[in-house]
């Protein structure tokens, strides 16, 4: 059987299940995986055949041992580490890109990486984007719109079965919100619209997973507004936590803008298990957002770095609770439509099979 050979340069982190499975889930392919580092070291996500490339004496007896056919670079920072294998052996390299690695939203940002590409755009032989914006992103960065295809990151449905909401009539009404501790996820923006209901909604609270640079930052802004027994910082969790958790709430909001260096979305995961789970959802008309959520009939689009129009969405699906059966099916359609995992995984190889015929028809 064919092989793809996926490269990572670091072990996959608790929140990157999502490349996981892109990797190990082939059928029409053999996965295989290499990195710079040993095996052991892929505590989180193990790999049946990995193979650390400072072992490997000759690379063009393993590559035809391997009937290696590609190479897969999950992130477009790292690619640029194999691409002079790559580019040795005359490997087509495929290269993912997935939001920072990709984006032109600020001069800065867009100047280093053009030069950051400047030899990828020329000898890549295709490019995979989360959505149709970043896919934007990469015709504005110089790469050739014929190797460039969005494929949508796919969920495993079973994790995040529907359960149909309701507002609670007494007790607490938990908003839920996902993402890596980071700027671009919007937090302080979130906690500033939070801030503006919690006095006419007092059985609101607000729960907040993940872990990121700007934890203290988020913490401090708790304190200093004396949000402390409303809003609660939860850490890392996994999916089976993170599915747990969908359950036991009743909306979710994720306020991603565009930071200060030019950091961007593609579509988040998190807004995805949300819909999925049946979840009323809030977020920003940001990156590929609005590709995946339609204003009042899969959830609630607002500006970003808007607190008070965020402010006024969470309001509306609180005011509204008639409106919530409605818009959590839509949303549920849309993700069994378009981004369910095993459906997208037959995508991302019949895309593999599109770049490689290209490129063997010498149109790298």
């Amino acid at each position: 059987m064919k092989s793809i050979a996926f490269y990572i340069s670091e072990p996959f982190k608790i929140n990157q299940g999502f490349m996981y499975n892109q990797t190990v889930m082939l059928d029409q392919y053999r996965p295989i995986v290499i990195g710079p580092f040993p095996n052991s070291e892929n505590v989180l996500y193990k790999f049946e055949n990995y193979y650390n490339l400072n072992e490997i004496e000759d690379f063009e007896a393993f590559f035809k041992e391997q009937n290696v056919v590609a190479i897969h670079a999950h992130q477009g920072k790292h690619s640029l580490e194999i691409l002079p294998l790559a580019k040795h052996y005359n490997i087509p390299l495929i290269v993912h890109f997935r939001g920072r690695d990709s984006s032109t939203q600020t001069y800065k940002r867009f100047r280093e990486n053009v030069l950051r590409y400047k030899d990828l755009v020329k000898q890549g032989a295709g490019y995979f984007a989360v959505c149709g914006f970043l896919a934007e992103e990469l015709k504005k960065l110089g790469f050739p719109e014929k190797k460039i295809h969005v494929l949508y990151g796919g969920l495993d449905l079973n994790l995040y079965p529907y359960f149909e909401r309701s507002l609670p009539e007494e007790g607490e009404i938990r908003i839920l919100s996902v993402a890596r501790l980071v700027e671009k996820k919007g937090f302080l923006t979130l906690l500033k619209a939070f801030q503006r209901i919690q006095y006419e909604y007092p059985r609101t609270t607000l729960h907040i997973i993940g872990k990121g640079k700007d934890e203290e930052k988020i913490r401090l802004f708790i304190e200093e507004n004396q949000l402390t027994d409303r809003v609660f910082l939860r850490g890392s969790m996994d999916s089976q936590q993170i599915s747990r958790e969908l359950r036991k709430a009743h909306l979710f909001c994720l306020a991603s803008e565009t930071s200060h260096d030019g950091d961007v979305e593609g579509i988040p995961n998190a807004l995805k298990e949300a819909m999925a789970s049946g979840l009323p959802v809030v977020s920003t008309i940001h990156g590929g957002i609005p590709e995946l959520i339609e204003h009042k009939k899969t959830g609630y689009l607002v500006p970003e770095k808007d607190d008070l129009k965020l402010a006024q969405a969470l309001k509306f699906f609180l005011d509204h609770p008639r409106v919530w059966k409605r818009c959590t099916r839509s949303a549920r359609q849309v993700i069994d439509e378009k981004f369910d995992l095993l459906k997208q995984i037959q995508v991302q190889q019949q895309l593999y099979g599109i770049v490689l015929e290209d490129y063997d028809n010498g149109n790298q």
